[in-house]
Formats: C-alpha cells, sequence, structure tokens
C-alpha cells in the first residue's frame, strides 16, 4: 500500500486520519469480547507508540446483527483511536487520528492478530490541518500574512 503516513513531512500539516472498513472477517470472537476489544486497543497505540490519556473504554451495542456489536475507544495526547465491530456482520471499523506519525502496515498487523484474515473494502488516509504551523516562528508569520490579507494591505 501506498499513502502510509510518515511519508510525508510532519511540519506542513497538523496529522493523519486513518479510517478502515474490514469485512469478510476471519474470525469474530474477538468482536463481541471487551476484554480482547481492551487489550487490541491498548497493544494497539504501543504498537504505534502513542500515549494513552484515556481508556480504552469499551462499550456494547445490542440489537440487530445490523447495529449489534462493541465499540472500544482510547484518548491519546496525539488524539485518538477507535473501533466499531459487527460481529454478525463480520464487518469492523477503525479510525486513527493523531499528530504523531504512524505506520498503517502496524495498524493492519495488529487487526490480523485481532480477527485473522481479513478484506479491506474501504480505506481513506487523510491529511488534517494543512498548513498548520507547528512552531511560533512559522505561526506567528502565518498569522502575520492571513492578518496583513484580511485588512487589504
Amino acid at each position: 500500500m501506498t499513502g502510509h503516513p510518515g511519508d510525508h513531512p510532519i511540519d506542513d500539516h497538523y496529522g493523519d486520519e486513518l479510517t478502515l472498513r474490514l469485512s469478510a472477517v476471519t474470525d469474530t470472537r474477538a468482536l463481541d469480547d471487551g476484554e480482547a476489544l481492551h487489550t487490541f486497543m491498548r497493544d494497539l497505540v504501543a504498537r504505534i507508540g502513542m500515549t494513552v490519556i484515556a481508556g480504552p473504554l469499551v462499550a456494547s451495542e445490542d440489537g440487530p446483527p445490523h447495529q449489534a456489536g462493541k465499540s472500544a475507544v482510547v484518548i491519546l495526547a496525539e488524539s485518538h483511536a477507535a473501533i466499531h465491530t459487527y460481529p454478525g456482520l463480520r464487518e469492523v471499523f477503525v479510525n486513527i487520528f493523531s499528530c504523531k506519525p504512524f505506520r498503517e502496515a502496524d495498524v493492519l498487523d495488529e487487526l490480523a492478530g485481532l480477527v485473522g484474515g481479513f478484506e479491506i473494502s474501504e480505506r481513506s488516509l487523510t491529511r488534517r490541518g494543512e498548513n498548520w504551523p507547528r512552531a511560533l516562528g512559522p505561526a506567528a508569520r502565518l498569522w502575520r500574512t492571513q492578518r496583513l490579507a484580511a485588512v487589504g494591505a
């Protein structure tokens, strides 16, 4: 796969957001297991080098197969990571947003450890916060430029 987070300079945008939809999950047992999801989230964020502020928190949703499942979220110093599972449909959604670069391959490896095989039916990698200043000097220059443009100078 191309477009891994970290393939571009980190000083020109705030961070990367990876969103995945996995289909045809081979082993669905962990998708309805709160402890397994808690452990997965803890291991995932450790592997991609993030700092946990709160969580993982796991919640259940009862209902018909298209709604029943579990969600787990962890709040990170770098932003957040979440997983939403639908065992009856053999589907999983994953979202990771971080101001710190991470490798998509590490995320996919952790997911394979959780559910075995799967198909990636949707994938989005979005650069968030274009032209986000990382240091005071560039931030001040950007602010001055925008301010001057706004007042017509």
